[in-house]
């Protein structure tokens, strides 16, 4: 029997808000609107303890607009999956499991992001055994939690630069392995893979049966296909893997301090946020096009 491969044209094609800053409210609702017109198929919107209203506000819009929703999230230091003080690892379990009450809230079916570890905090060595077992731990609380809704968890692995536990697609699988649950799985993002895992074809094939969401990242977290990021070979690895999932433009600016302060903004490599979204899902499409 010949195997259909499924094709890329059936993904879905989203933009995190983090473009617009830190975190995303109901004043925000003009520009999703504008996204929807632009032809997106859904928002990725970041869980940072909005209030229950206003979460609810955000899915009552996407949803009148036809729009899907995603959530992602960042770890602070005071709830850090690997801290060595068992009273902050608790408090990353009570932590996470709001993330994942509000992602429910929002209407999304994943939650993603570095949510192994504290974001920049580091101990000046290598990850150690004891960190990994606190980090999958804590993951599988939260994990088994988030299967209660039928909410899966995408581990996102970030450069060297932002975390010290997980930097490349195979750690971010084995983790997952570890975990041991069939809802947690990879988030493979082209900008820290740029920077950690420079061959797609061998990065993305390394995480097997456990690839559930890809964010596209410019080098420089501008306009996609105007930096250094292997798009050519990135898609064809997607298609290589029979990927089917979102895929997700990822990009920051100057406007939010937040957002300067937590990525290292500090210029935009882009025109505008109407340019820069206008401009990449359009390079998407021809990118999914080219392999028909």
């Amino acid at each position: 029997m010949v195997r259909r491969a499924i094709r890329l044209v059936d993904v879905k094609i989203g933009m995190n808000m983090l473009l617009w800053g830190a975190e995303t409210r109901a004043s925000h609702i003009p520009v999703i609107e504008q996204l929807a017109l632009a032809g997106f198929d859904g928002v990725e919107i970041s869980v940072v303890g909005q209030a229950e209203a206003e979460l609810q506000q955000l899915r009552q819009a996407t949803q009148d607009m036809g729009l899907a929703l995603t959530a992602s999230t960042f770890v602070p230091p005071e709830a850090n999956p690997i801290a060595s003080d068992a009273a902050i690892r608790r408090n990353a379990v009570d932590y996470l499991k709001a993330r994942v009450d509000e992602a429910v809230l929002l209407g999304s079916d994943i939650l993603v992001g570095g949510l192994y570890q504290a974001h920049k905090v580091f101990s000046g060595v290598g990850p150690s055994e004891q960190e990994w077992q606190w980090s999958r731990d804590c993951l599988h609380q939260v994990g088994e939690y988030a299967a209660l809704f039928g909410l899966r968890l995408g581990l996102e692995f970030l450069n060297r630069f932002e975390v010290y536990l997980v930097n490349t697609a195979a750690d971010a699988t084995a983790l997952c392995r570890d975990v041991g649950l069939a809802n947690v799985g990879v988030l493979y993002d082209t900008h820290h893979a740029n920077i950690e895992d420079p061959d797609p074809a061998i990065a993305l094939p390394a995480t097997g049966d456990r690839l559930i969401h890809v964010h596209l990242s410019e080098s420089h977290r501008g306009t996609l296909g105007s930096g250094q990021v292997k798009w050519q070979e990135t898609f064809a690895a997607l298609r290589s893997v029979e990927y089917n999932g979102w895929l997700t433009i990822e990009a920051f600016g100057t406007s939010d301090p937040a957002i300067v302060g937590a990525a290292n903004i500090w210029r935009d490599a882009f025109d505008s946020p109407q340019q820069l979204y206008t401009d990449g899902i359009a390079f998407i499409r021809e990118s999914l096009a080219q392999g028909i």
